[in-house]
């Protein structure tokens, strides 16, 4: 995989898209997958196979889980340390992102995107789900360590191929049938938020959703129509 003899520029293009990864792992509110960053060249995309009853690792953002650390250190009274208390009870324990967790995860499909900078291109490791989604030879062996071969993946060195371009092959490589969105949203996790919270999160996955708009996928239309409600939701 590594090529020694790449062109320059695709360091700085596989380094704009690792920032772009780790733009989309700050982002919480999708319903058919979540993004965790695991290091500064891996994020884990966990696309969920029963979304509607599947318990939910990213309900409270990850900055409420620091402002209560921060809180609970200093000065303040029994009151307030009683509701500081019982806020981080209703808190999700953050979603483990290693090895061992996603291998033993059933209720997501688990691929890690990376950008090694000594391959200088991405590529997507399935780290779940092997004898179901990898299609083999008969006289062919599994190798659980081989990339997925993905179309995004493979046209990256020639096309303007961004992460959300990845993103919707993955979950639709992963789920049968294709969601009609698979940037759908799971509004109810925007709604329990602090309206400060909600600001701040909406208004990030607007930019996002408005940059996949852009992109013209088959689900485009529906996109349009979360952004229009989403827009009203941050503004209301």
């Amino acid at each position: 995989m590594a090529d020694d003899n790449a062109a320059p520029g695709e360091m700085t293009r596989l380094n704009q898209f690792m920032a772009d990864c780790m733009s989309v792992g700050a982002l919480r509110g999708f319903k058919h997958f979540s993004v965790y960053i695991r290091s500064r060249e891996e994020i884990v995309l966990r696309v969920l196979k029963d979304p509607d009853n599947t318990p939910r690792s990213d309900l409270v953002p990850v900055c409420s889980s620091a402002i209560y650390d921060r809180m609970d250190r200093v000065h303040a009274s029994d009151e307030t340390k009683h509701v500081i208390s019982n806020a981080r009870n209703r808190m999700e324990r953050p979603f483990d992102v290693s090895d061992a967790s996603l291998e033993a995860d059933t209720e997501g499909i688990n691929f890690l995107i990376a950008g090694y900078q000594r391959y200088r291109c991405p590529y997507v490791w399935l780290r779940t789900d092997h004898t179901s989604l990898v299609q083999l030879r008969p006289d062919e062996a599994l190798d659980c360590d081989a990339p997925v071969e993905l179309n995004t993946v493979n046209c990256w060195r020639n096309y303007d191929i961004r992460p959300w371009d990845v993103i919707v092959e993955i979950v639709c490589y992963a789920l049968d049938p294709w969601p009609e969105n698979p940037f759908a949203l799971d509004y109810a996790y925007f709604e329990k938020l602090t309206v400060e919270e909600r600001v701040v999160a909406t208004g990030a996955m607007l930019e996002f959703l408005r940059r996949a708009y852009l992109r013209r996928y088959f689900c485009s239309e529906i996109l349009l129509e979360d952004i229009k409600r989403l827009q009203h939701q941050h503004f209301h």
